[in-house]
């Protein structure tokens, strides 16, 4: 065989062992953009969950001052934190909201750029059939 021969021979070889790397590196990067966006899920349930028992804890709270209030103006008092309160914790909740949304975009678009277009039209063909 000449060395002509040997070099066709051996390139497709050469190119399915740089398809398979490919694929391999591909998997590796959807897996890890798999584990961001579980992550940034798992963080933001962590945050809404605490977040929700805070609520909880604040209502308690409010329904406790106002069974517990002898005058218009304790009711007055009492209402008026609350609704401080409630709005200081909704903004929070705003800032959050889309902090956690502008990363779940980010992990998304990573995501979908990692399981784009396949390389070569020999691949193509090959997860068409």
């Amino acid at each position: 065989m000449t060395q002509q021969e040997e070099r066709r021979n051996a390139t497709p070889q050469a190119g399915a062992a740089a398809e398979v790397a490919d694929g391999r590196r591909r998997l590796d990067d959807f897996a890890e953009a798999r584990d961001e966006i579980w992550d940034c899920l798992q963080d933001a349930n962590r945050v809404w969950v605490a977040r929700m028992q805070q609520e909880a804890a604040l209502t308690a709270e409010l329904a406790s001052r106002l069974t517990a209030s002898r005058s218009l103006s304790d009711t007055t008092t009492a209402l008026q934190d609350w609704t401080s309160k409630h709005v200081e914790l909704t903004t929070e909740d705003t800032r959050r909201l889309f902090t956690d949304a502008q990363q779940m975009l980010n992990a998304g678009a990573r995501f979908w750029s990692i399981s784009g277009p396949v390389p070569s039209p020999e691949t193509a063909a090959r997860f068409a059939s």
